[in-house]
């Protein structure tokens, strides 16, 4: 109360627990199925003979237990100058205990996989909420804005395995190709994991003259993949993949506005995500001569100075675009005008109207995105069954950009 620039001021804190059970359900017994392909199992001297055997179809996990997450949050509400500035400041710790997650499992097994309590996933960060509101100016004008921030650092504190990892899906680039995203401790969940690139030799000179190891020996040509030595064995090999990017925003942010006068009111939202990277898994150079290539195939090296990500193709194997590397990812930073809203309350022309109000819009979704990547959408997700996998692009169909005319019609 003694605070005379604050109309308003409170601190608060709180402690929350909540659960996850999203699998299916009976993971911790073991399914019995009589669905055989071929009609049964013949006993006797014909197929009409044949009779119906059941089969466990999944693995089983007795010890299975509900995912919990808990979170500590500190924070301040202020409001100032009258209350048209109001300002909340978050800051949160929340703990995702006993992780529910299905792990890959080798064909040979015979059955479905089962879910299992894959670890413990800590996230900490700010958020900054901020909105004006002003209605003062006369009664025909009123304007508003909201700016939000968000800061989050994501890492995984515990793996349920003998060698602290959780491996990702192979065969996603093309057939037969390694795992490159990952969950480990200590770093980032479904964190992105190969080689790392350090540019193209532009010529046979540069070639010669260098001092690190080269995969293909003497073989090595001008428009290949310099390769990192991460391991400082002078060999470069399985043991040199390491993080390569992050799928995780460091920092969200969201703006939006909206001005009215005299029964016209516009608004807009805006939203940005940045510090992540995206992997674009379509960008296949290698699995077969007969695909259909993407436009990034004339970004390849084909000449001294022509570039210095994108190595050389050719017509007989060679080691570039088959090992899994930075050079297939991108940053994911981008800006997206998310919604425009026009409208007109006709109330205030024809006041005879037996209504309170009589608004007409015009709405347009996802309208314009500014970003860097080169794909069709930076705001991606994964798609599959590893729901903690993000930022792996499949050429899925971008968000639509969408146009509505409506009424709001209040009595």
């Amino acid at each position: 109360q003694n605070i005379k620039a604050a109309n308003f001021l409170k601190l608060r804190a709180s402690f929350g627990q909540n659960g996850n059970k999203n699998v299916s359900s009976f993971q911790y017994i073991s399914p019995i199925s009589s669905n055989n392909t071929w009609g049964g199992y013949p006993f006797g001297d014909s197929m009409g003979d044949a009779a119906t055997g059941a089969y466990s179809y999944r693995l089983v996990n007795p010890n299975l237990k509900w995912e919990t997450q808990q979170q500590w949050n500190i924070g301040v509400d202020a409001r100032f100058l009258n209350s048209r500035l109001g300002i909340e400041f978050d800051w949160y710790n929340r703990l995702t205990k006993d992780w529910l997650v299905t792990p890959p499992i080798y064909a040979s097994l015979g059955n479905d996989p089962v879910a299992v309590n894959g670890g413990n996933v800590r996230n900490t960060g700010v958020e900054l909420a901020m909105h004006w509101r002003d209605e003062s100016i006369n009664k025909d004008f009123s304007y508003g804005a909201n700016l939000s921030l968000g800061y989050n650092k994501n890492k995984v504190t515990k793996i349920a395995s003998s060698d602290g990892l959780f491996h990702g899906t192979g065969s996603v680039f093309w057939e037969g190709s390694d795992e490159f995203y990952r969950a480990e401790v200590g770093k980032p969940i479904g964190y992105f994991y190969g080689y790392q690139s350090l540019g193209i030799f532009q010529n046979q000179a540069q070639i010669d003259n260098y001092k690190g190891a080269l995969l293909n020996g003497n073989k090595t040509q001008p428009g290949d993949v310099i390769w990192k030595d991460v391991d400082g064995n002078n060999s470069i090999n399985a043991d040199d993949r390491t993080m390569i990017g992050d799928p995780n925003p460091d920092v969200t942010l969201g703006f939006s506005f909206n001005v009215g006068w005299k029964g016209i009111d516009l608004s807009v939202v805006t939203y940005s995500a940045l510090g992540q990277q995206i992997m674009k898994c379509y960008r296949d150079f290698v699995s077969s001569p007969l695909n259909n290539y993407t436009t990034d195939i004339y970004k390849r090296w084909h000449g001294e100075g022509t570039s210095n990500k994108y190595p050389r193709i050719s017509s007989t194997t060679n080691t570039n675009w088959n090992r899994i590397s930075d050079i297939y990812m991108e940053n994911g930073d981008y800006l997206k005008i998310k919604n425009v809203t026009l409208g007109y309350d006709l109330k205030k022309a024809f006041k005879n109207l037996p209504v309170q109000q009589l608004k007409l819009y015009v709405t347009a979704q996802n309208l314009f995105t500014f970003t860097g990547y080169s794909g069709m959408d930076p705001e991606i997700g994964y798609g599959s069954a590893d729901s903690w996998a993000s930022g792996i692009d499949l050429g899925y169909y971008p968000s639509a950009r969408t146009f509505m005319i409506g009424t709001n019609i209040k009595f």
